[in-house]
């Protein structure tokens, strides 16, 4: 009987490390932090983005969405500024939204090679 208890334990004990692991494997590619914008930048778009990478970086992702819109409003072809736009939606769980801005911001990289080797752009594209 005691056994038996100390099997299950253990076996419960692997299972939430089994768990642990699955689940911080499935994060990682969740590790993408939004990107500042290259020196030269449109100036309101630059303060947009900012603020929108304060936001995200507190969790607050509708915000942080509005804020890189609203950069996206004042450059358009600013890799960058889809780069975030997309992290955003992909928090949103806006996949087709986010596969859209992937795709712009690697139109757009222009070498950012932060762009370019994004796992997660890369999960979306191909």
């Amino acid at each position: 009987m005691t056994r038996n208890i100390f099997l299950r334990r253990e076996v419960k004990h692997w299972l939430a490390v089994l768990l642990l692991v699955a689940s911080l494997a499935g994060c990682a590619m969740d590790q993408e932090s939004p990107l500042t914008l290259p020196a030269g930048a449109e100036p309101s778009a630059k303060l947009r983005n900012d603020h929108g990478i304060t936001h995200y970086q507190a969790s607050r992702y509708m915000d942080a969405l509005l804020q890189f819109m609203q950069a996206y409003s004042a450059d358009q072809e600013t890799g960058e500024i889809h780069f975030n736009i997309a992290l955003a939606f992909h928090k949103r769980g806006k996949k087709n939204k986010a596969a859209e801005h992937f795709e712009m911001a690697r139109k757009f990289a222009h070498d950012n090679e932060k762009i370019l080797t994004s796992k997660l752009l890369h999960q979306y594209l191909e």
